[in-house]
């Protein structure tokens, strides 16, 4: 898909077959803070998730989530990754950063982001990954994504350190999963 020609996508394909789904970025950011929440046991976080489905659920579960999942990261249609699957390390959060993130789109963009009826989830995440570097919410991301040890310099790397312990994004608590929920996302 070519952004700059093409409409953005209102569907995902699952087994060969289109259904529609949410695609306004408030619900997906909802989505985002669904899929980070330790609270939810993950069955029951599958069967919310599902609920970004607006026409109807596909029959295979597993796949629909996959799909899903492949449209918040913006993937097409069986879009393949040579790098291996790791998780990302989490470098912005919708919670932490909310007043970051909406006063870069103030001053970059012009666009309220309380008052505007609608925006495509990928249009907002183009334009989120488009802020301009000097914005506050890019600059506490670089300082995140810093590795320290590519920091030769003891002062450099120093006062580095002093900013990312200012701009750190608070550690959730682990919740340890019972027993019955392990077992039930084997069943």
């Amino acid at each position: 898909m070519n952004i700059l020609i093409d409409k953005f996508p209102d569907t995902v394909c699952v087994n060969g077959k289109d259904y529609e789904v949410e695609t306004d970025f408030r619900e997906w950011i909802r989505f985002t803070k669904l899929v980070e929440d330790e609270d939810v046991p993950w069955q029951i976080k599958c069967r919310l998730l599902l609920q970004w489905y607006t026409d109807g659920i596909p029959d295979d579960l597993e796949e629909a989530i996959e799909a899903l999942g492949d449209f918040l990261t913006m993937r097409q249609d069986g879009e393949e990754s040579d790098e291996p699957m790791l998780p990302p390390k989490q470098v912005y959060s919708f919670d932490e950063d909310m007043v970051w993130i909406y006063s870069a789109f103030r001053e970059a963009y012009g666009i309220d982001l309380q008052s505007v009826p609608y925006m495509h989830w990928w249009e907002f995440q183009t334009l989120f990954i488009g802020l301009p570097d000097n914005t506050e919410i890019k600059q506490r991301i670089l300082y995140r994504n810093t590795d320290l040890r590519d920091i030769k310099d003891k002062d450099e790397r120093k006062r580095v350190k002093k900013i990312q312990e200012a701009v750190a994004l608070k550690k959730k608590k682990r919740r340890k999963m019972t027993d019955y929920e392990i077992g039930d996302m084997f069943a």
